[in-house]
C-alpha cells in the first residue's frame, strides 16, 4: 500500500510539472517583448543598482548606457506605454509617454542571437512636439533642473530674430545669493574656438594666411620640427594631432602656477611632436588652437586678445564677453563643481590664469546671440567663408565649428565643458532656430537641456515617394 501510495504521489508530482511547463511555454513571451519588460521595469524604478543589474543581465556590463539611462529616466520621470506598434520575436516597438511631461517616446528592442556578447539593440526616439509645446517641455525639464539643484545658468531660444524663450534660473554665486540673469557673464570654455576659428578666417579672407600654410611659415623659431609642418586647415579642424595643453587637468596644478601667455603654453608643449601624421586623423586638441592664437598674434602685430576684442567682439556688439585674467573675474558667475563627497566646491582653483585661443573666457548668453547674428548678417566674415568653416570637414567638426546632424536637421555651433562650466551654443538653418545656454555648473548639463529641445523640435522625417 504504501509503495502504491508513493507511486502515485511521484505521478501527481510528475503530471504537475508537465502542467506548469505546457502553461509556461503557451505563455512564454517572444524574447524582445520579455527584454523589453525587464528593461522599463528597470528603467522605471529611478534605482541605479537595478539598471546595473539589468546591463549585466543582457550585456555583461553594469556601466552599459548607464549615464544615459538615468539621464533619461530623469528627464522623462518614467514612462507608461500607450500602445505597441510591433511585437515579433527578435523586435519589439512599442510608443511610451513620458511622466514628467504629455511627451512620447518610441521604444525599440531588437533582439540577437541568444549567444551575443553585444546584447540586445535599445533605442529611445523622443518624439516631436508642436513648437510652443517643445518650448514648454524645455521649461519644464529645465525647471526640474534647478528645482533640484542640478542647474544653474540661462537659457535663449530664438528662431530668425525673434525670442521665443528667455530665463535664468538659480544662483550665480551661491554664497553671496546672487541670482543668475539673461545678462550675467558665465564662463564658456572650449566655445571660444569658434572666435579664434573667426579671427584666422579673417586673415585668410585678407590673403595674410592660408589654409594650407604650414605653421613653421610664421613661427619660425618653433622647437619641433614636425609639429611646425602642421597646416592651418588642419589646426582648424582638429587633424594636426596636436594634443592638450598641460594647464586644464585638476592634477595639472604645477603647470597654472608658472604658465602665464601664449608664449608659455608653447614653452610647456613646443617640443612635442604630433600623436600621428597630420591630416590621418581626428583628435579633438585644445593646442592646436593655441597655435593658431600664436599665428593671429604673429602676423597681426596685436596679443590675441586685443584683436578679437577689436575684430569680433566690438563689431558683434559682443561687450560683455572678454578673457578676463582669474583675478579680474568680478561680476561673473562663480563656478561650481561636485567634490568627491558629492558636495559643490568652486571650481576656480582649476582654471587657468586666463584663458586661452582654445577657450575659457566669459560671455552671456545675450552676446551669444549677438555673435551668431553678426555671423550670418556677414558682419565678421563673408558668408561664402562661413558656409566653408561650418561644413563638415570631419564626422562632426568643420573649421573651428561643431557640424553634425542629419541632412534634413543639420546643426552647427559649439559647446564647451570643464569644472563648474557648461555651455551649448547650437544653430538650425532649416528652421532659423538659435539655442544658447550657459551654466555654472558641471557638465553637460546645458547640453541635456539642448538635445531635450533638439528633439523635440526636430522636422518630421521626409516622406518617401
Amino acid at each position: 500500500m504504501a509503495a502504491l501510495k508513493t507511486r502515485n504521489t511521484v505521478l501527481r508530482t510528475q503530471l504537475a510539472v508537465a502542467l506548469v511547463l505546457v502553461a509556461s511555454a503557451a505563455a512564454a513571451k517572444p524574447s524582445a517583448e520579455a527584454t523589453f519588460d525587464d528593461w522599463l521595469l528597470a528603467f522605471n524604478s529611478n534605482d541605479k543598482a537595478r539598471i546595473q543589474a539589468f546591463n549585466q543581465r543582457y550585456f555583461a556590463d553594469p556601466s552599459h548606457n548607464l549615464d544615459y539611462l538615468i539621464d533619461a529616466r530623469e528627464e522623462t520621470g518614467g514612462l507608461d506605454v500607450v500602445k505597441v506598434e510591433r511585437d515579433e520575436p527578435t523586435i519589439f516597438v512599442a510608443m511610451a509617454r513620458e511622466r514628467n511631461f504629455p511627451a512620447y517616446r518610441r521604444i525599440t528592442i531588437m533582439s540577437g542571437k541568444s549567444d551575443d556578447a553585444v546584447g540586445p539593440e535599445i533605442k529611445q526616439e523622443p518624439q516631436r512636439l508642436p513648437d510652443d509645446e517643445a518650448l514648454k517641455a524645455l521649461d519644464s525639464f529645465a525647471t526640474h533642473l534647478a528645482k533640484a539643484d542640478r542647474f544653474s545658468g540661462a537659457l535663449v531660444i530664438e528662431q530668425n530674430g525673434k525670442r521665443l524663450y528667455g530665463k535664468a534660473f538659480g544662483l550665480a554665486d551661491r554664497e553671496k545669493s546672487v541670482p543668475a540673469e539673461l545678462d550675467t557673464p558665465f564662463l564658456f570654455a572650449s566655445q571660444g574656438k569658434m572666435f579664434t576659428a573667426v579671427a584666422v578666417l579673417q586673415m585668410i579672407h585678407a590673403g595674410k594666411l592660408h589654409f594650407d600654410d604650414p605653421i613653421g611659415k610664421y613661427l619660425t623659431e618653433y622647437p619641433n620640427k614636425q609639429m611646425a609642418k602642421v597646416t592651418v586647415r588642419q589646426l582648424l579642424s582638429h587633424q594636426g594631432g596636436t594634443g592638450d595643453i598641460g594647464v586644464l587637468q585638476p592634477e595639472e596644478g604645477n603647470n597654472r602656477a608658472w604658465v602665464r601667455s601664449i608664449d608659455d603654453l608653447i614653452k610647456l608643449n613646443g617640443n612635442r611632436a604630433p600623436s600621428f601624421p597630420p591630416g590621418s586623423a581626428f583628435e579633438y586638441s585644445n593646442y592646436g588652437f593655441v597655435l593658431l592664437g600664436a599665428l593671429i598674434e604673429k602676423v597681426s602685430g596685436q596679443s590675441y586678445y586685443s584683436y578679437v576684442e577689436q575684430h569680433i567682439f566690438r563689431p558683434a556688439g559682443m561687450l560683455a564677453t572678454s578673457f578676463p585674467e582669474i583675478e579680474h573675474m568680478s561680476g561673473a558667475a562663480e563656478g561650481y563643481t561636485q567634490g568627491e563627497d558629492g558636495r559643490l566646491v568652486r571650481s576656480a582653483s582649476q582654471l587657468p590664469w586666463r584663458g586661452s585661443p582654445a577657450g575659457g573666457g566669459v560671455s552671456t548668453v545675450e552676446d551669444q546671440i549677438r555673435f551668431v547674428a553678426a555671423l550670418k548678417t556677414g558682419i565678421l566674415i563673408p558668408l561664402p567663408m562661413l558656409s566653408e568653416a561650418i561644413k563638415q570637414q570631419t564626422e562632426w567638426y568643420g573649421y573651428g565649428f561643431i557640424s553634425s546632424g542629419p541632412e534634413e536637421f543639420p546643426h552647427w555651433g559649439h559647446g564647451g565643458g570643464a569644472a563648474g562650466t557648461s555651455a551649448a551654443l547650437s544653430i538650425y538653418p532649416s528652421n532659423g532656430l538659435t539655442m544658447a545656454c550657459l551654466s555654472n555648473r558641471d557638465p553637460p548639463v546645458c547640453d541635456r537641456l539642448l538635445i531635450n529641445l533638439h528633439w523635440h523640435m526636430s522636422p518630421p522625417p521626409p516622406v518617401s515617394r
